[in-house]
């Protein structure tokens, strides 16, 4: 297993909708994520509000605070990973999405998270490609919803 608490994660990808189509997928609050573990969003993700992703249960498996927000373009958020017992006692690291238009319908989106440890760390970097191709296909196929 890698020295987690030097684990970068970056994931990066072009994708054939709008700028806007992904700031909304990313920002919308109560609606499902198919490519979250089918979670929800709860929060304004205003700068310096909180937020969280939760489970149909109603249980958090994300928590943080949203330190910048630059529609359509930047995200920056706290990230405190609470999915099981192991992570919540973990340290919160940083989430940050950036969003690059390259035309009138389609930009490079990019991820990068850091500042975590141990099995969130893993974690992250073990399903981080899954999850955002899910968004990706999700995306595309669904023409931005």
């Amino acid at each position: 297993m890698p020295n987690a608490a030097s684990i970068e994660t970056i994931y990066s990808t072009t994708l054939a909708c709008p700028a806007e189509d992904v700031w909304r997928a990313l920002t919308s609050s109560n609606v499902q994520r198919s490519w979250m573990w089918d979670s929800r969003l709860r929060g304004s993700m205003e700068p310096g509000s909180d937020y969280a992703l939760y489970d149909d249960g109603g249980n958090n498996l994300i928590v943080g605070t949203v330190q910048e927000a630059e529609a359509p373009y930047r995200l920056v958020l706290t990230f405190d990973a609470r999915w099981d017992e192991r992570v919540a006692e973990e340290p919160a690291g940083t989430l940050e999405y950036l969003i690059t238009p390259t035309g009138d319908r389609d930009c490079v989106f990019s991820v990068r998270l850091y500042g975590l440890s141990g099995a969130t760390a893993d974690a992250v970097e073990r399903d981080t490609v899954e999850i955002y191709d899910g968004l990706k296909a999700w995306l595309e196929e669904n023409d931005g919803a």
